[in-house]
């Protein structure tokens, strides 16, 4: 019995100094949890038939004050992604003001990954001559880039792209990574894809790889046992870009030296099983491949698209998002899981308003959502 209560004096004060550090921070992501769409409100969104009636329902949710701003310019789909964008952004920094300040590089480095899609977006827009008014409604500012950032980034020629990016906070991170063989590689091939435009959008694969590597780096200084569930939740995730890439280059022929060559890095698959991969002969025997490693991975279409793949993928890494979020306790983790599942209510929204947009079937809409 003194064993006992001499362990759990032991632990006590540990508990209490985590509650000191976490209490609040944990407390108000429980709170804001309540607040995120319910399926069956998604399910409402969907059955509406327009998009002024998904705007109607979502006048009753945390997302008015963000729709009244963004009526003002936009209307349609863009006003939804808007809204959609500025509520984000706005959940993003109430969540690394509550952080502590310990924590907080771990959060930054999981909203690394927006600010790669803006840098995307932004590339795409130039490329296609859109106006700063046509992209905004889809970039996120959550740190690393901010509004001037865009719009420089928006009126820079290709000659000064790296000029403009190295002003930026996320700029300044990218290029400052450690050393190490893989790293010097990874940040030779990213500034080389920060030469022109053509060369950027040819090389999206390279470039997501350097995220990845980047985003697992600033974790493992981190550290922690919530942290390194994270970090394997992202490893799966890079199994299933690299599974999907696979599928769209054997379906263009490509030779597998090329398949390997355009692989991301990090991953949890060996090689053997890769191989595996690019040999299989058709969608069921990926799915047989896959199954194991991707928890309730399911697909109940017939004729199996790459992209029921891609969702099934989806719903697979987010069930590890909700269950790391309902597994932490007192800890970082808490929020971060908090962010990957406002994450997926984001992604959803922005697939309602395109479907209605495009005027999908219902069933179709209904099957793309990733539900937490």
């Amino acid at each position: 019995m003194r064993d006992l209560l001499g362990g759990m004096a032991g632990k006590l004060p540990r508990i209490e100094s985590r509650a000191l550090k976490y209490g609040y921070s944990n407390a108000r992501v429980k709170a804001m949890k309540g607040l995120l769409l319910r399926g069956s409100f998604l399910d409402e969104m969907i059955r509406v038939g327009s998009i002024e009636g998904m705007v109607e329902l979502l006048q009753r949710t945390g997302y008015k004050a963000d729709l009244a701003g963004a009526s003002v310019t936009y209307g349609g789909s863009a006003l939804i992604e808007t809204a959609a964008s500025r509520n984000f952004s706005r959940t993003v920094k109430k969540l690394i003001k509550i952080t502590p300040k310990s924590d907080r590089k771990a959060l930054e480095a999981l909203l690394i990954r927006w600010d790669l899609l803006n840098l995307k977006t932004l590339m795409h827009a130039k490329r296609i001559r859109k106006t700063y008014e046509d992209v905004r409604p889809y970039l996120f500012d959550v740190g690393g880039l901010g509004e001037d950032d865009f719009k420089r980034i928006m009126k820079a020629d290709e000659g000064n792209l790296m000029k403009e990016l190295r002003r930026t906070d996320i700029g300044q991170k990218m290029l400052s990574i450690g050393t190490g063989q893989l790293n010097r590689q990874m940040k030779e091939k990213f500034t080389n894809a920060l030469r022109s435009l053509d060369t950027f959008l040819q090389m999206e694969t390279i470039i997501d790889a350097y995220i990845y590597l980047f985003m697992d780096q600033v974790l493992s200084e981190v550290g922690g046992k919530d942290v390194s569930d994270v970090r394997q939740i992202l490893r799966k995730e890079i199994d299933a870009k690299n599974i999907l890439i696979i599928e769209r280059l054997k379906k263009h022929g490509t030779q597998k030296d090329k398949i390997l060559g355009s692989l991301i890095r990090g991953g949890t698959m060996s090689d053997a099983l890769v191989a595996k991969f690019i040999d299989a002969k058709d969608m069921h025997g990926v799915i047989a491949l896959a199954k194991p490693r991707f928890h309730g991975l399911e697909v109940k279409a017939e004729k199996i698209a790459l992209s029921d793949l891609e969702i099934a993928f989806e719903k697979s890494v987010t069930e590890q998002k909700v269950h790391a979020f309902h597994r932490a306790i007192l800890s970082v983790g808490v929020v971060i899981g908090f962010l990957l599942l406002k994450e997926e209510e984001l992604n959803n929204l922005r697939k309602i308003a395109k479907g209605k947009e495009f005027n999908l079937p219902e069933s179709e809409v209904r099957a793309m959502l990733v539900v937490v």
